[in-house]
């Protein structure tokens, strides 16, 4: 007696297409999450710097003392830590966001455009871990720092992730 071959679903192609995913959602949130920390830090700096320089002004020119200015000083130094917390709620926010969506962007994610970006992240060196993982504070703090001291590689990278984020394909929206 024969004996019937049962086949059974091919979970090595399974299990590639859920890691291929896996890290194309952890370049898009990872790459997001560093354009909104560096613009909120550009403008936040920025509304510091300008705020300061009204404040000490007003506050010179009224003849306040100088520790005004040194308490406007103060809260300058804790904007960063503010930030920091901020950047890491906004991961947490979006990996959640993604991951729920997971089976609906599945479809999507089947194209091979987005391949592209998981490439341009494995052909940049760093002594960091890949964008194509989930990153931890300490991790995306690193980028972020090599992005603020203009690091050329970083800086290159992140433009062609961003040149990559804008040229895919976009869902199709739902009709209320």
């Amino acid at each position: 007696m024969t004996k019937n071959k049962t086949t059974q679903p091919d979970k090595p192609a399974e299990k590639k297409d859920e890691n291929r995913e896996t890290k194309i959602l952890n370049v898009l949130c990872n790459t997001s999450i560093l354009l909104m920390t560096i613009m909120t830090e550009a403008f936040s700096e920025m509304f510091t710097t300008i705020s300061k320089e009204m404040m000490t002004a007003v506050a010179t020119g009224l003849g306040a003392p100088e520790d005004a200015t040194k308490k406007i000083d103060a809260l300058h130094q804790q904007l960063p830590d503010h930030l920091r917390k901020e950047l890491i709620t906004m991961k947490n926010d979006l990996a959640k966001h993604l991951m729920e969506k997971r089976a609906e962007l599945s479809p999507l994610l089947a194209d091979p455009m987005f391949d592209q970006g998981v490439a341009i992240v494995e052909r940049t060196p760093f002594s960091l871990p890949l964008l194509t993982q989930d990153l931890d504070e300490h991790s995306l703090l690193g980028y972020l720092t090599l992005l603020q001291t203009n690091d050329p590689r970083a800086t290159t990278m992140l433009k062609e992730l961003l040149e990559w984020m804008n040229s895919l394909p976009q869902p199709e929206k739902k009709e209320k």
